[in-house]
């Protein structure tokens, strides 16, 4: 009985062993340091009959150079369209205000002129991903040449199993040991 109550002892004082062990601690997240100042951005951007913003047309920047390319990123992926989910096609002036006390930043679009040549173009954010697919299929297309000819280069130094298997069908089985 011993054996049996020094087992179960051991068993109970596992979990407060496993319990007891030191947890990693966690990486603390790097601090995003955020402008001191006021920031403002005003764009002129192009918008198609759908509401996507087809270019941006004209600017002026803030000067902070995270800010105005966090801005004309922005810019170029954006939709403007009314609360009822039409659309209409023009130039549009979009302003970037950035509160340095609040950290917001607040992004307030207006129609400057109606209709435009654009209207039917597709969106730049359309065009950004067709492009990015374009590039992953050619560059999927690529690696697939290199493996195939790498298969290729390296059954060269493989003898024909074809021809091995012809000669070993045309062989006659001779009773000789």
């Amino acid at each position: 009985m011993p054996l049996a109550g020094a087992l179960a002892a051991a068993l109970l004082a596992t979990p407060a062993l496993v319990l007891a062990a030191p947890t990693p601690k966690p990486m603390p997240m790097p601090s995003v340091a955020f402008p001191n100042k006021p920031l403002h951005v005003q764009l002129q951007v192009e918008v198609n009959k759908r509401g996507q913003v087809v270019r941006v047309d004209h600017g002026t920047l803030s000067g902070d150079r995270a800010f105005d390319t966090m801005t004309l990123g922005n810019a170029m992926q954006m939709w403007i369209r009314r609360p009822d989910g039409s659309a209409q096609a023009g130039l549009y002036r979009v302003t970037y205000d950035y509160d340095p006390r609040s950290h917001d930043v607040q992004r307030v679009p207006s129609l400057m002129k109606p209709g435009g040549n654009w209207a039917n173009r597709p969106g730049a954010a359309t065009l950004i991903i067709q492009e990015a697919r374009r590039q992953v299929q050619e560059a999927e297309a690529r690696l697939k040449a290199e493996q195939q000819k790498e298969r290729e280069r390296s059954a060269k130094n493989l003898p024909d199993i074809n021809a091995a298997v012809k000669r070993a069908m045309k062989a006659s089985p001779s009773p000789k040991p």
